[in-house]
């Protein structure tokens, strides 16, 4: 049977014969932890919007993001379910740290690895000399990524072999291909730009099922409040993670600061927080002492795959005692 491709965006045609080609089978995977997040200024509609996709328990966590970034009192009412199925009972929040655009500066993207960890480092495919340094980030006992350039609105270059919802299937896939061939051992996949790539769900489903074909998991970098990779996922059967907070949008120390107390807060209030930074020098002056007292201030840094391992998010057993029990 001859099958004909035109465009990126039809229908998913290109989803399905990227995944007849790599032999993958779809099915439902329920050991993924992946979460939907909400951007530090995305409105409260959008956030409800997108929750409406998903299951009680991400929907849970959605409206209380919502309320956090709407401005809501300082102490929530208590969740109505369980935010996640691996949480024991007084876990320390969890607080992921991902450093993104790693690579094309290398300067401070070396000086962004001597940051205190467990950090997650996602590097673009195209930066020089990129398989030395995601070297350097395992020598280190880093976790790494890849950042995959995909096509953004407006004039922003995204950089060489973006992802483009124009592209006809054979590009597409070819240029797929390519990114995810320039260095080995990422656990995971996060999107550079993109929002308008992201938007196109067929687009997407062609991403998502090639990256579970590779055995990695794709975080949303939540560029566009429109985004369909969680409806793309949903119908793979697949799941998915999202960011929380951009810590240096605005890059000035100040508001790093405060958005670092934004991540405080969702971590307190949710049990987990996904956070990502840049390896820029006013990102790093403030990160840097912020990992080191994190611990000591009753968070648990952990890597971003460790949010599809419940092993690594249940925290440590907790002892029942009897009212009359004296230590």
């Amino acid at each position: 049977m001859r099958i004909s491709v035109t465009r990126a965006g039809n229908a998913g045609l290109i989803a399905t014969i990227a995944m007849a080609f790599a032999g993958v089978f779809v099915g439902a995977i329920s050991a993924y932890m992946g979460e939907r997040g909400a951007t530090a200024g995305a409105s409260i509609s959008a956030t409800e919007r997108l929750g409406a996709l998903a299951d009680p328990v991400r929907a849970e966590r959605d409206r209380i993001i919502a309320e956090i970034v709407s401005g809501a009192p300082e102490r929530l009412p208590a969740p109505r379910a369980n935010l996640s199925p691996y949480e024991r009972p007084r876990a320390r929040p969890k607080v992921v740290i991902i450093i993104d655009d790693m690579g094309v500066d290398q300067r401070n993207s070396e000086r962004a690895l001597m940051l205190p960890g467990p950090i997650t480092f996602s590097f673009l495919p195209y930066a020089r000399n990129v398989r030395n340094l995601t070297d350097r980030a395992h020598d280190v006992g880093a976790e790494i990524m890849l950042h995959l350039p995909m096509e953004p609105r407006g004039e922003a270059d995204p950089g060489p072999q973006a992802l483009k919802s124009e592209m006809t299937g054979r590009e597409f896939l070819k240029a797929l291909e390519w990114n995810l061939t320039r260095f080995e051992g990422y656990v995971g996949v996060n999107n550079h730009m993109g929002s308008k790539l992201t938007e196109d769900i067929a687009a997407m489903k062609t991403v998502l099922g090639y990256l579970e074909h590779r055995d990695v998991f794709f975080l949303d970098s939540v560029t566009t409040s429109g985004s369909a990779a969680r409806q793309a996922a949903m119908d793979l059967g697949l799941d998915i993670l999202y960011r929380d907070v951009f810590l240096d949008n605005d890059d000035n120390k100040d508001a790093i600061r405060a958005q670092l107390a934004l991540t405080e807060r969702i971590a307190r209030e949710t049990g987990y927080v996904v956070a990502i930074g840049h390896p820029r020098p006013d990102t790093m002056d403030v990160l840097g002492p912020w990992l080191t007292t994190a611990p000591s201030r009753g968070f648990d840094l952990i890597f971003a795959s460790a949010l599809r391992r419940p092993e690594l998010t249940a925290g440590p057993p907790i002892m029942a005692s009897a009212p009359d029990l004296r230590f």
